[in-house]
């Protein structure tokens, strides 16, 4: 045996006890990193799920707000529908100014979406649409006439106020007269 490896049992016999204090000591030490780590690891995960369930708090209340600042931009507009008789329908949002009336909105969505809508202004009567997006009166035996909340007014269409909220429908179709 060597002088270093004598010299260690020398000592581990002359102190017996200190090996057992330095293994348990070592042990202790561990034993508390671990606990440390674990509570540190708790903690952290707690925070983390309460900051994640504020980022879904905070991002579902601005939903809600988004979606009430929607609602009130579209009750502030009005519903525009033209229905060309042969399955196309397009849909509009619009919003009125004081005076519009239905064939203002139409002349204001021919010019944005770029279709065309011709038209004879008759003096006494108003105006009576001959054409939207080159559907034209008489073809199949089909006219264009509107609607106004589901009614179907008795006016020509520049004579017919708009409201906010209003839903304008168009429709290509046989008369019901």
């Amino acid at each position: 045996m060597g002088t270093a490896a004598a010299s260690s049992l020398i000592y581990l016999k002359k102190y017996p006890n200190l090996n057992l204090k330095k293994n348990i000591s070592s042990k202790l030490a561990l034993a508390i990193i671990v606990i440390f780590t674990i509570a540190v690891g708790y903690f952290v995960q707690r925070n983390f799920v309460s900051s994640q369930k504020e980022i879904d708090d905070l991002v579902q209340g601005e939903i809600i707000i988004q979606e009430n600042t929607l609602r009130k931009i579209q009750e502030k507009r009005v519903a525009y529908i033209i229905d060309k008789g042969n399955g196309i329908i397009n849909s509009f949002r619009i919003s009125p100014s004081k005076d519009s009336t239905v064939f203002s909105l139409l002349e204001e969505l021919s010019q944005r979406k770029n279709f065309k809508i011709e038209f004879t202004f008759y003096k006494d009567m108003g105006v009576l649409i001959k054409s939207i997006d080159g559907v034209e009166n008489g073809t199949d035996n089909k006219y264009w006439q509107y609607w106004v909340n589901g009614e179907l007014p008795m006016v020509a269409a520049d004579k017919k106020e708009v409201e906010t909220g209003d839903k304008i429908e168009w429709k290509f179709e046989s008369t019901p007269f």
